[in-house]
């Protein structure tokens, strides 16, 4: 009785946007760049990423791009309980729209809209046989999770120097987890499925200081409350635990932190630029994900969490001198993300972690060009401690690749970007 009762209540460890669940941006230049564009927007994509350069684009641009590779595994190992994969692909699209127009006076204004995939993952843990019955089925089977933001902004360049931003990001998503329930004699299925939605608005400015071929942007995202509902399913359960564990609707809300990052662009010689970038993500105030059913059932699965940071540098040579058409571009990051070990779970196995990345541009047309990314993000290895957490040590890794085409009346920036 006592052991059914305790992995009812880790039944659902939902999959946190942090980590292994965080989806970097999918479009390709901002991909081969390793995130760490923050001051040098250059397409629609700003909308989100720093929605102020929206102001120094002229003219209609049409971004649409995709990761047909987005590759998360983990692989799990005990000394004594064996080992387990989880590894998936999927594929995660984004689309972007801006106008902007020049004013008098030196001033102008833009205008965007966009649509991304900014967290997810689909995790179906397997033993060495491929079968779900490994050694922590218990703690977790499976874990989905998608998470889609769409929503606009709109910059001003007040000064030559100066440009800011307000975005609006709609959060949509949807969570499915599977548990397996030990019943002694037999094994049962525990299983939600939750969807809901949230709200979030951004801020942003670039600075360009006279005289210098500089750039600097800041944004600042605020967290959001994504609001579940759905319903908990229980298969095979004895009549002595009916009571607690029948289907009800279930309700959940968690968080999706407060994010600031900086950065800054220097153009080393023309069509030469490197760049650098600090992000910090505020994950304090996520201490537990709490869970609570119309009919009797609940459960608190403790986080904990800590803040996360991510600093980062990198590269673009645009229009190279051997092709003119070509643009070369990579990047490196270090994220430090170390989360409490005594709370890690197999459905999140967040943890500081390398990113590297390279790409290319090439202008197809004067308003055509066609871009690609790719990012090798290697996590540190996590050996769960304490009596709670199931034990075992983690080593994940995700690949992405994202191939993407933007059309504008005006290939270039303008002349003030």
């Amino acid at each position: 009785m006592r052991k059914l009762i305790i992995t009812a209540t880790i039944l659902v460890p939902t999959a946190a946007f942090a980590g292994g669940y965080l989806i970097p941006s999918m479009n390709p230049r901002d991909l081969a760049l390793a995130g760490n564009a923050v001051a040098d927007e250059a397409g629609p994509e700003a909308t989100f990423l720093n929605t102020a350069d929206l102001a120094s684009q002229e003219g209609l641009a049409i971004g649409v791009a995709g990761a047909p590779i987005a590759r998360n595994h983990t692989d799990w190992s005990d000394p004594t309980l064996g080992n387990a994969t989880a590894s998936n692909n999927s594929t995660v699209p984004t689309l972007a729209v801006s106008y902007g127009e020049k004013l008098p006076f030196d001033q102008a204004w833009g205008i965007g809209l966009s649509f991304g995939v900014p967290a997810g993952g689909n995790l179906p843990w397997q033993d060495s046989a491929g079968q779900p019955n490994w050694a922590g089925q218990e703690a977790i089977r499976s874990v989905n999770t998608q998470v889609f933001g769409f929503g606009g902004g709109a910059a001003f360049q007040l000064l030559p120097y100066f440009r800011f931003g307000v975005n609006y990001i709609r959060y949509q998503a949807t969570e499915e987890l599977h548990q397996a329930l030990n019943y002694l004699d037999h094994v049962g299925d525990a299983g939600i499925g939750l969807a809901g939605g949230g709200n979030s608005i951004g801020v942003s400015t670039e600075i360009l200081p006279p005289m210098l071929p500089l750039r600097i942007g800041i944004t600042y995202q605020h967290g959001s409350t994504i609001g579940f509902t759905g319903h908990v399913h229980f298969t095979d359960v004895p009549p002595a635990f009916q009571p607690m564990l029948h289907d009800q609707p279930i309700s959940e809300d968690f968080l999706i932190p407060d994010t600031v990052a900086a950065g800054a662009a220097y153009e080393i010689q023309p069509g030469l630029k490197i760049m650098g970038s600090y992000s910090f993500e505020h994950w304090k105030d996520y201490k537990n994900d709490k869970f609570v059913g119309d009919g009797g059932f609940s459960t608190t699965v403790t986080r904990n969490y800590n803040n996360a940071h991510n600093v980062g540098v990198a590269g673009e040579w645009h229009h190279t001198p051997f092709v003119p058409q070509l643009s070369l571009r990579a990047g490196v990051a270090r994220g430090f993300s170390d989360q409490p070990t005594d709370t890690v779970s197999p459905s999140l196995t967040d943890g500081s972690r390398w990113s590297l990345s390279v790409g290319a541009g090439y202008d197809l047309m004067p308003n055509l060009r066609l871009d690609a990314g790719f990012e090798h993000v290697l996590f540190d290895s996590v050996t769960a401690t304490g009596m709670d957490a199931f034990p075992g040590t983690y080593k994940t890794s995700l690949d992405f690749l994202s191939v993407g085409v933007t059309w504008r009346t005006q290939l270039r920036p303008s002349p003030v970007k």
